[in-house]
């Protein structure tokens, strides 16, 4: 879950930062318009009133000299005065004074440092202080991680209107995080970030929309938050705008519209949309058909990690489907998304391995891997391990395990290995019924909320 980290005062209105209404308001509109217009004689009259002992001209002279308006930038120059303006308690310089620290500007990088100026400007009520207090005990960084301190120090800042405080906010009460779970909490944050312009907030509440938590379910109203992130070029909004013209969810149904969003979403380096614009390019439904773009975008999810992407390369490579058969490349995809717990790939990497496909047939790994995806809810891979364990395969024979599978794999619509359970009642014991039907009971009663 992404969450906004520290910010850094930026000019030109760029950062998240200038967007904060804090007690010095006026000052700090004020100050980003004439440092970004500032000449060399603007600098030096900063100088002149820094030097007499003026906060605000300390801080304006730190700016200029970060971010080199109306003077070379000089980093440790611009920690100089901006330590002077801290120093004398003026919280926007504490603030950034905490940033500077926390990024190693103009001097050494220092979470303690930080966490101590980004305290000073909250106590006065400054609310990028507050938020940047937050974040520090969000983090763990430069003090003890304490999520309900986090949660504090966010709301602070967002009842002051700060809008990526109101987002963190909001983040915590979807997750129980620090503060009780409560969605309709989490909400009302979102709308008042997303009443902002805040892109991740509208796209949080797209997704809340979607499944009804916290606010009214809707799918009209999921597509239009996700068309107001995505419009923003939120790649997570365009995204789900792009899955909703897939299935014509809140939106008609239309293919290209779909391919439109997914490009610019995976474009944006979401790899989720790198995924599935690759699976849509390659299959061609209600599209032109494109395996060399579909393989492209596969491709880009698959090295960044992203199991499903690695998964489906992983049977595009067994299956010879826009690419040239290579059982080799298949096994290696396919194992990269085993490894990081994708159940379908788990199943694959097991039916692999006890064929012997790609690689050595290896029947002890493949019951090991049956096994990891059979756990997750896998019916195949718990019919093919029932099977696996009451032949003896790479394993010893163990009816009761091979009865729960059976059993798990059956109620969960998958017949294909019906068939042996006859065959194994005959030879088991009512008490080796009775304790495999336990163990589908406890199987079940530790899954029925996933």
């Amino acid at each position: 879950m992404k969450y906004r980290k520290c910010l850094l005062l930026i000019l030109l209105c760029v950062s998240p930062a200038l967007h904060a209404l804090v007690p010095e308001t006026d000052d700090l509109d004020a100050i980003t318009q004439t440092i970004e217009k500032a000449t060399p004689a603007d600098v030096a009259r900063f100088r002149g009133n820094a030097e007499a002992g003026d906060a605000k001209a300390q801080f304006m002279l730190a700016l200029a000299y970060q971010f080199g308006r109306g003077i070379s930038v000089n980093a440790q120059e611009a920690f100089r005065w901006c330590m002077q303006a801290a120093e004398q308690g003026f919280a926007l310089a504490e603030n950034e004074l905490g940033s500077m620290y926390s990024r190693g500007i103009g001097t050494t990088q220092d979470q303690a440092e930080a966490a101590r100026w980004f305290r000073r400007a909250a106590d006065q009520g400054n609310q990028m202080g507050q938020f940047n207090l937050g974040v520090c005990y969000m983090r763990g960084r430069g003090v003890a991680q304490n999520l309900p301190e986090a949660a504090k120090w966010y709301r602070k800042s967002a009842e002051q209107g700060y809008r990526d405080a109101q987002y963190n906010l909001g983040l915590l009460y979807t997750q129980g995080a620090g503060v009780e779970l409560n969605m309709d909490e989490g909400a009302k944050w979102f709308l008042k970030a997303a009443s902002q312009g805040d892109s991740d907030a509208e796209d949080k509440l797209g997704r809340m929309a979607l499944f009804g938590e916290g606010v009214p379910k809707s799918d009209t109203e999921a597509a239009r938050w996700f068309r107001a992130a995505a419009d923003a070029g939120n790649a997570e909004g365009e995204y789900h705008l792009g899955n909703l013209y897939r299935h014509g969810q809140g939106v008609p149904l239309d293919n290209a519209e779909a391919v439109s969003w997914l490009t610019r979403a995976a474009e944006h380096g979401n790899i989720e949309a790198q995924t599935n614009l690759g699976l849509m390019l390659a299959d061609g439904t209600g599209i032109p058909k494109d395996c060399v773009r579909g393989i492209e975008y596969l491709r880009k999810a698959a090295e960044s990690g992203d199991a499903p992407g690695q998964n489906n390369l992983g049977v595009f490579y067994l299956q010879g489907y826009c690419v040239n058969k290579n059982p080799k490349l298949a096994f290696e995809w396919v194992s990269k998304a085993a490894e990081q717990g994708l159940a379908d790939a788990e199943a694959l990497l097991a039916a692999m391995y006890d064929e012997g496909t790609g690689t050595k047939k290896n029947q002890e790994m493949a019951v090991r891997w049956y096994g990891k995806s059979a756990e997750q809810g896998n019916v195949k891979a718990q019919c093919n391990l029932a099977v696996m364990y009451a032949k003896a395969q790479g394993t010893p024979r163990d009816v009761v395990a091979a009865y729960q599978w059976l059993t798990l794999a059956q109620r969960g619509g998958e017949d294909s290995c019906a068939d042996l359970k006859p065959i194994l009642e005959v030879g088991m014991t009512p008490e080796q019924v009775s304790e495999a039907t336990r163990r589908v009971s406890d199987w079940e009663s530790k899954h029925k909320h996933t």
